[in-house]
């Protein structure tokens, strides 16, 4: 899933404490292009749609064919469909209300303590409510936040988390369950009081549900209703539309085969076979849109890096045990390489039916002697002591779990299928100027020019999660990014996406550039919720206030639930010393968030400079007190104080 916007002030900070003279030197001394940034620009057509142009035998790749949902499919497939139902896929997303709860609540509601924050997850008459509240008293009142809970999102094998739904809006909960260790937790990747709910954009459904319709721009806002057939991913995401398929079948129930109305991945090729499995588990570091599509459009029967490039670190730099990151490692793994590549998830992995817990070694062992032929005694060099402790598991030893890198209480199972239980290979550090993503699948006859574009975007938004320290080690990724987006943008000015990565990628000292990309990229997606982010912060940053106010009041229209366009809003105000209207958007973004430490620092201000110097100080106070980072705590205050001086 797209990160969250940086805060303006975190921004601000970044700049002020981390920005070294050597990273400023080699900004200036890496050379740049003299040319405006659409000068000489050329407008070349879009590349064709693939479903158009597909010459496969599938008829139900085409665009326009319908999907139906399961309960269509279960009228002829009913055992299959029951059995997919029970394996974690077919229970990817379940609703509240009316899905089993596989949760366990003691008496009171489940409590846990992060930081300075009791977190509750309790059943209510309508399915669960969340809530967070600060343990510790304050000076000024805190309220309580209570966050309904309508969606649980995962099987529950890993874990669960969890959605709330207002309106059109989609936002996920600090709150998640974790099913191996059954306790709750904060749901990754929270900060608490700062992501009191994290907006869930496109990419998340698209992988944890059967078929949701995004509202063009919107980070996370959807056409209604969220679920229109189904809650779970269902059959038609590995077999396609299954409209054209459901009425012939009413009149002709026993076609030639392969019937060619719906796909059969059996039918399609090894590559495309792993195509259909990689829309969701080949995440990447980055995945970028290819120009002019999205991963909605997506048929199976087409290569998947047709619609989304997907961008991985570099080799020497990966991470072995990342969640999610199991395609990547199994093409590392010698079964994948020495098959020429005809392994495929499914030569181990049953899509419609997961084996029983009592029946998964016999099951995976199985799998593992239809390719190394014999018995396991001919193959498996272990003592029949050894095998006999591990329940003859193949997987025990050539498959062991670990800790996922990137999700706590979860561990992964190691899909490079190493023969022995040696320590996968040490994160080697890359000579510096090296591109630190590579490209995980290139297609056949794609355009050298359009690959850089992807890259170029990729590297504009890792750029936003590499620390001071990688990015001093390696080169700050905006720098590789700059120069392939301004091939990109002027080669394709209408490109909204990579003007808005363009202006991500441009440094706060290239202001004017800086706020002229964002300008196009607002120009040509003129609902995009990132693109006017960009610009309030580009406006912001090049001293254009009254440019930011208009396009973050542009922003809060689009998205009122939102805190983001209130607090950057505020912040702008701040910059232009109109403290009641900067009080305003901080008591909006309190009244959405009461737990957010810079929407509270912000009133501090305001307060101050309204002649309220002791209610700015408790609001000051307040405000640490919910930043949970020591240094960005710190921060907060020194903040205060100059801005208060």
């Amino acid at each position: 899933m797209a990160l969250p916007r940086r805060s303006l002030l975190r921004l601000c900070l970044v700049l002020f404490l981390f920005v070294t003279p050597v990273a400023v030197g080699v900004w200036w001394f890496v050379p740049r292009s003299t040319l405006p940034v659409d000068a000489q620009a050329t407008s070349e057509p879009l590349p064709p749609d693939p479903r158009e142009v597909y010459n496969g035998p599938f008829r139900n790749v085409k665009p326009g064919a319908e999907y139906v949902g399961d309960a269509a499919c279960a009228a002829c497939h009913r055992q299959i469909c029951d059995s997919y139902h029970a394996h974690p896929m077919g229970r990817s997303a379940d609703s509240i209300a009316t899905g089993p709860m596989i949760e366990k609540y003691p008496p009171g509601g489940a409590k846990f303590d992060a930081g300075p924050f009791q977190l509750t997850a309790e059943k209510t008459a309508e399915g669960m409510t969340h809530r967070v509240r600060l343990r510790e008293p304050v000076a000024v009142e805190v309220p309580e936040a209570v966050l309904p809970v309508r969606v649980a999102i995962g099987s529950g094998t890993r874990g669960r988390s969890y959605l709330q739904v207002e309106g059109s809006c989609v936002w996920q909960t600090p709150v998640s369950w974790f099913g191996p260790e059954q306790k709750w937790d904060v749901s990754p990747g929270f900060r608490v009081g700062r992501t009191l709910q994290r907006p869930i954009a496109p990419a998340c459904l698209y992988c944890h549900t059967d078929a949701v319709q995004p509202i063009a721009g919107a980070t996370n806002r959807y056409r209604e209703p969220l679920f229109p057939r189904q809650v779970a991913v269902g059959c038609e995401r590995c077999h396609g539309p299954g409209g054209l398929h459901a009425a012939e079948r009413l009149n002709d129930p026993s076609p030639k085969l392969p019937d060619t109305s719906i796909v059969n991945p059996k039918h399609l090729s090894p590559a495309l076979q792993r195509a259909v499995c990689e829309q969701c588990h080949l995440q990447g570091q980055e995945r970028v849109n290819r120009l002019g599509r999205d991963p909605f459009q997506y048929r199976p029967g087409l290569p998947f890096e047709q619609f989304v490039s997907v961008y991985v670190r570099h080799p020497d730099i990966a991470a072995a045990n990342k969640s999610v990151g199991q395609f990547e490692q199994m093409e590392q793994s010698q079964c994948f390489i020495k098959s020429e590549g005809k392994l495929t998830c499914t030569s181990c992995h049953d899509p419609h039916l997961a084996p029983a817990p009592n029946a998964k070694d016999a099951h995976y062992r199985h799998r593992c002697q239809s390719c190394h032929e014999g018995s396991g005694s001919v193959h498996c060099s272990a003592t029949p002591m050894a095998r006999e402790a591990k329940a003859d598991s193949c997987i025990a030893c050539h498959m062991p779990k670990a800790a996922s890198s990137n999700i706590v209480h979860t561990s992964v199972t190691n899909h490079r299928v190493p023969r022995t239980t040696a320590a996968p290979p040490a994160v080697r550090p890359l000579p510096y100027g090296t591109v630190p993503l590579v490209r995980f699948r290139t297609g056949q006859g794609e355009s050298a020019e359009e690959n850089e574009r992807d890259l170029g975007i990729a590297l504009a938004r890792y750029a936003r999660v590499v620390s001071p320290q990688e990015a001093a080690i390696w080169g700050d990724p905006r720098v590789a990014a700059v120069g392939r987006l301004k091939a990109a943008v002027n080669r394709w000015p209408s490109d909204a996406e990579a003007w808005e990565a363009l202006a991500d990628a441009k440094p706060a000292t290239d202001a004017a550039e800086k706020l002229r990309a964002a300008q196009k990229a607002v120009e040509h997606a003129p609902e995009s919720e990132s693109a006017l982010a960009v610009l309030t912060e580009a406006a912001t940053v090049a001293a254009q206030f009254t440019t930011a106010v208009e396009t973050a009041n542009k922003w809060v229209s689009l998205n009122p639930r939102s805190l983001d366009p209130y607090v950057a809003r505020a912040f702008v105000h701040l910059k232009r010393s109109d403290w009641a209207a900067a009080e305003a958007d901080c008591r909006a973004a309190l009244k959405l968030n009461p737990l957010h430490p810079e929407a509270r620092l912000y009133l501090a201000i305001c307060l101050h400079h309204q002649g309220d110097p002791t209610g700015g100080k408790k609001q000051a106070e307040a405000a640490a007190q919910l930043e949970v980072n020591p240094q960005e705590r710190s921060g907060l205050l020194q903040w205060y104080r100059r801005a208060t001086r």
